[in-house]
């Protein structure tokens, strides 16, 4: 090599080295560059307030070291590479309580650990909340004929307990709130639908996956099939028709749409993770000459929100009432602001023809967490 052409390589090294050095401080001042924002929470880190009280503290630099590192240039982009690194070569998940499965099918650990019963809360518990669904479901249709339903949703544990990685793999206890609570609602007929039962019971011959490989919900197609199930419940226990979601047409994807990979966005990687072809049914609602309004209130977990995302709330049904853990009350996708404790339950009640509590199993260890309780102690029943 002569000394012109080491000079020059030099140079070049001098000036790519310089740029890559000062490429985040322009970035952060101009932003030349267009950065797609992380998924999932993420708390603000605004640039904090001197004081001297803070900086004697020690609690000035520590918040102002976490400004500059949330606020650099690329930084989102930096998150993506390490986040990336950490799954590809050390199989670490950058995202709370997410587990890597075989071929890289992705968990949440409150699905695995309801799958092998570490959750269980014990028959004499599930038995009493049972005993109360029974009240509840009695007093319901004699006094306001209202329709009680429990939906047991299925979960991806119990769905792919093959995908489980083997340091999770223990046989399943001999209890589980699942099965348990089937049984005790079967026993005191409890009106249910086992969906985490026919959706098992359809896996191998759907002709599309119920389940996404990296999502923690029912796939859209699985979710099509569960309320064209509830509305034929619905008609067959209340004599109404309600309007009918009918698939026209099924377009197929290789890439998750929506909330079909909503655990892999929160890993925020760069390069996608490989998925079995998904069906995004479109759908058209039938409306029969004879068809019946009907109101009903949803208690339950993030599974509805498919419902509702796809219309299936709206266009079915004569109103969208749902309290999420049966804390915050929504009006379809989008919160009111109000909690569940301060409506008035007989107000509320005046309004539905059917109350559906629906949970998936992460969360049986209180199915239907605590409205029952309070339908006993402030609605008129």
């Amino acid at each position: 090599m002569t000394g012109k052409t080491e000079t020059a390589v030099k140079w070049i090294l001098f000036i790519f080295i310089a740029g890559v050095s000062i490429s985040p401080a322009i970035q952060k001042a101009f932003r030349p560059v267009s950065s797609r924002p992380l998924d999932g929470y993420s708390e603000p880190n605004p640039f904090p307030g001197f004081s001297f009280s803070g900086l004697f503290e020690g609690s000035f630099l520590p918040l102002l070291t976490k400004h500059y590192d949330c606020s650099i240039g690329f930084h989102n982009e930096l998150v993506r590479m390490h986040n990336q690194a950490d799954f590809s070569l050390f199989r670490i998940p950058n995202a709370r309580h997410v587990v890597i499965g075989k071929d890289d099918y992705l968990f949440e650990e409150s699905y695995v650990n309801a799958y092998s019963g570490g959750d269980f809360i014990g028959v004499k518990n599930i038995e009493a909340r049972v005993g109360q669904f029974r009240v509840a479901q009695e007093r319901l249709l004699k006094e306001k004929g209202i329709l009680f339903l429990v939906l047991l949703l299925p979960d991806k544990g119990t769905f792919y307990p093959e995908y489980i990685p083997q340091r999770f793999r223990r046989a399943p206890l001999e209890k589980t709130n699942y099965g348990c609570y089937r049984e005790k609602l079967e026993e005191q007929q409890v009106n249910c639908i086992d969906y985490n039962a026919w959706f098992r019971a359809m896996k191998d011959t759907s002709a599309y996956p119920l389940y996404p490989k990296t999502g923690i919900h029912w796939s859209t197609f699985g979710a099509f099939l569960a309320m064209d199930s509830l509305v034929r419940y619905l008609e067959a226990r209340t004599g109404r028709t309600l309007p009918h979601p009918e698939r026209a047409g099924t377009m197929i994807s290789s890439t998750p749409i929506d909330y079909d990979n909503d655990v892999e966005r929160a890993l925020n990687l760069v390069c996608g993770i490989p998925s079995p072809k998904l069906a995004y049914p479109e759908v058209r609602f039938s409306k029969p000459a004879n068809l019946h309004p009907f109101s009903a209130l949803f208690i339950g977990d993030s599974f509805y929100f498919s419902w509702a995302q796809a219309g299936y709330i709206g266009k079915i049904f004569n109103n969208r009432d749902f309290w999420y853990y049966d804390h915050d009350v929504y009006y379809g996708t989008y919160p009111t602001g109000k909690l569940a404790t301060s409506e008035d339950l007989n107000r509320v009640l005046a309004r539905q023809d059917a109350i559906i509590i629906l949970q998936t199993n992460a969360g049986y260890g209180t199915l239907g967490y605590y409205f029952v309780d309070r339908l006993f102690e402030k609605a008129a029943i």
